[in-house]
């Protein structure tokens, strides 16, 4: 039965692989330890240290097990993405692991049919299951939590006092409370005397304490004992009233309902007919009720109980279950007990839906990589939301990208971005409009709005959502040939044209230093390819390789350095200065040679773009005619029809926000639809015949659109082969039988954007 938690522990993963915002440290630190280890400079909580300090022994524990699969993934080329999946899974492993411990200790206390609903009735719950994966302070927490309640529960004081110890000192302060009444119950019953509470507490405590000073002061650069500190900003300080505040019962009639599911009617029935179930159940409502005195409430804080509060439950399950045959009043409430365990996997399918729509940071930042999957230079800034809603290190899976997450910039200097990542509800937001001009919308994401009923519908409920985040992108951005240069926004990159590449650019990039510690070297044009861009690099390896003609430039350009290298090396020291001058001289005449070397690669670039369309014109262009035509055709069939479903939708759609409308191309610069004012909701009819008979005669103006069409059906194919080749979705090397299912889609948007473009054809034109 054990293996059923495995097995949907890794759904959970699998189907909502992102993370938020409070589990932002922990996923990070992980990314740091695997990937930057020793090199602490680069590590994340330098630059986004958040509120409070945390403690780095979790992230330390998950990355040790984790490690071994880091090194498989960078043999195998394996991005770093699917680490993500690997350290979640490995969390989700310890906290099943330490579970397993206190199911087989209730296994031997209470018998086999007890730990078998025990079991079914967690891995049936939503909120322990989703959670288990989850790298939040609480989950890291959770394995020595579970320990200890195995401890506590067999007996073993040490291994309770020092599994409860470890989880007050390192991770969770507040729970001394939880463990401090067990404590109490031990003492009253005398389990366990006070001279050896302190053998074993004392000892145990300095230890910790010192441990996670050690680590984590050498992690943070500062003395520090993280939880410490914590515990005094959330508790004493009350600070965490600053994230919002709940009533005082929320636990018992919000956060215990929605996580125990209806599997919580059965914890006063268990408590009731297996009193041993009182010393379980009893601390952990008691504990609930003075954490109820902290305003700021998460479900999150209660979920160590969880555990405890099942073992009532599962009493009361096999209670009935042994006895289901022996009268009928058992056996209703057995089938009560079935409808309960059916309610929990109905809530947890529902749930899980809603989860899945809940991340739109992390679905931005993987659309983002597979729209530009093969363009080398791209800077990216990346709004709040989709920092807490997905985006982590380990999404950023592009060595050669820049990934900007800085909140301070002004929109002015978003500009400089060559994409961005931004939150907006619709494409006619507020947010956009600055962006109007200067980008144009690749995709959007949406996000959880509501839960709809619908009797009609099969399931009944449907799960809306609305746009939340944009993925905007320069319209230049093609345009230059090495990538746009972000300026100083984060205070690493300065500004350089590089569109051209002048005498001036060419001398500044030479390190003349670097140059005369190689004086008594060999001279070669390494030494100046090393001290040029990394964008001018990547140009010169990759056009060298695809023609004869540029490998013969390369030649006359690394021949041009060769002379330049040996002309400014810098004499010995006693040369007088008119010599070095006259050096200089000498060397700025073989610039040009340089300058020359560069616009001729330039030139070629642009042959091999014309040869390219040639190719694709004589090869794809029946390919790329039936997709076109495929989808003039499905644009000219709802053309038929657009009058009519305006008109419905006027009616049906009346009280629906109609401003969080998305859609693709350029940002429009109004509104296409405006919400309407309350008092003409009345005339709603009369609107809607009005612009029947409206549409009726716009319909017949526009009878002979489609004879336009099949006349600038070639214009429209050129321009759609054009934009193909600027988002190197083909080459002059592409075949027809070369294009996949996506490559036709692609077709097909870019029609769709093609013809809105040369017939204004909008929703827009429509309604007008």
């Amino acid at each position: 039965m054990v293996q059923l938690l495995y097995i949907i522990a890794s759904l959970h993963v699998l189907l909502c692989p992102f993370t938020k915002v409070e589990e932002s440290f922990n996923i990070q630190a992980t990314h740091d330890i695997l990937y930057h280890r020793l090199n602490l400079s680069q590590y994340d909580h330098n630059e986004f240290p958040g509120v409070v300090p945390r403690t780095f022994i979790g992230p330390l524990v998950i990355s040790a097990f984790s490690a071994p699969v880091v090194s498989f993934f960078h043999l195998t080329g394996i991005n770093k993405f699917w680490m993500q999946y690997v350290v979640r899974l490995v969390l989700a492993l310890t906290v099943i692991g330490a579970w397993a411990r206190l199911r087989n200790a209730l296994l031997k206390q209470f018998g086999s049919t007890y730990a078998w609903w025990y079991t079914l009735i967690t891995v049936t719950q939503y909120h322990f299951m989703f959670y288990m994966s989850r790298p939040l302070p609480n989950i890291m927490v959770l394995p020595l939590v579970l320990l200890a309640f195995e401890g506590w529960l067999s007996g073993k004081h040490k291994q309770f006092i020092m599994s409860a110890g470890a989880s007050i000192i390192i991770f969770r302060a507040e729970l001394a409370m939880l463990f401090g009444l067990f404590l109490i119950i031990d003492l009253y019953f005398k389990k366990i005397d006070i001279t050896t509470l302190f053998k074993i507490a004392v000892p145990a405590g300095v230890g910790l304490v010192a441990l996670t000073v050690v680590v984590d002061s050498i992690f943070w650069r500062r003395l520090l004992w993280p939880e410490a500190e914590v515990f005094w900003y959330n508790t004493i300080l009350n600070k965490s009233s600053d994230w919002g505040t709940s009533p005082f019962l929320w636990y018992f009639y919000s956060a215990l309902p929605r996580g125990l599911g209806p599997s919580l009617i059965l914890i006063p029935v268990g408590m009731y007919i297996d009193r041993r179930m009182i010393q379980f159940a009893a601390p952990a409502f008691v504990y609930i009720l003075l954490y109820s005195f902290l305003p700021h409430k998460e479900l999150r804080f209660i979920i160590y109980v969880f555990p405890l509060l099942n073992m009532a439950s599962a009493a009361a399950c096999s209670y009935v279950y042994v006895r289901r045959t022996k009268a009928p009043i058992f056996e209703l409430l057995f089938w009560g007990s079935v409808f309960v365990i059916l309610g929990n996997i109905i809530i947890s399918l529902a749930f899980v839906l809603v989860a899945m729509t809940n991340y739109p940071g992390g679905v931005a930042i993987t659309r983002f990589h597979k729209l530009l999957r093969n363009e080398p230079f791209v800077h990216v800034h990346i709004c709040n939301l989709a920092a807490q809603t997905g985006v982590t290190r380990y999404t950023q899976i592009n060595d050669r990208w820049m990934y900007s997450k800085n909140e301070s910039l002004p929109v002015e200097l978003l500009h400089d971005y060559t994409h961005l990542l931004i939150e907006a509800k619709s494409k006619y937001s507020s947010n956009l409009k600055s962006f109007t001009n200067t980008h144009v919308i690749l995709d959007s994401v949406e996000s959880f709005s509501q839960v709809a009923m619908n009797y009609k519908l099969m399931p009944p409920v449907k799960i809306k959502t609305k746009p939340a985040l944009f993925i905007l992108e320069r319209k230049d951005f093609r345009e230059f040939p090495f990538g746009h240069n972000v300026g100083s926004l984060d205070s690493v990159h300065t500004k350089v044209d590089e569109a051209r590449l002048s005498d001036e650019t060419i001398v500044d990039f030479i390190n003349y230093d670097s140059i005369e510690d190689l004086g008594s070297k060999e001279s070669n044009s390494e030494a100046i390819i090393e001290e040029l861009p990394v964008n001018v690099k990547m140009l010169a390896e990759n056009d060298s390789t695809t023609d004869s003609k540029e490998s013969h430039l390369d030649d006359e350009l690394k021949t041009s350095e060769n002379d330049i290298v040996e002309e400014i090396k810098e004499p010995p020291v006693q040369a007088p200065i008119v010599q070095e001058q006259q050096i200089e001289e000498e060397s700025s005449t073989k610039l040009p040679k340089a300058k020359k070397a560069f616009d001729d690669l330039k030139a070629l670039r642009q042959e091999r773009k014309k040869k390219a369309i040639e190719k694709i014109k004589s090869e794809t262009r029946k390919e790329v005619v039936a997709s076109a035509k495929e989808k003039l055709k499905e644009i000219m069939k709802r053309h038929k029809h657009i009058a009519d479903e305006l008109s419905e939708t006027i009616i049906s759609d009346i009280n629906v926000e109609l401003d969080q409308r998305d859609g693709r191309g350029d940002i429009p610069e109004a509104e296409m639809f405006p919400e309407l004012p309350k008092e003409d909701i009345e005339e709603a009819s009369e609107i809607t015949e009005k612009r029947d008979a409206e549409n009726n005669v716009e319909l017949n103006e526009k009878a002979d659109v489609p004879n336009k069409i099949n006349e600038n059906i070639d214009a429209i194919v050129e321009e759609v082969i054009h934009r193909l080749i600027d988002r190197k979705i083909y080459d002059d090397k592409t075949k027809p039988e070369d294009m996949k299912p996506e490559d036709r889609l692609m077709i097909q948007k870019i029609v769709e954007e093609v013809i809105s473009e040369r017939m204004n054809y909008s929703n827009n034109d429509n309604i007008k």
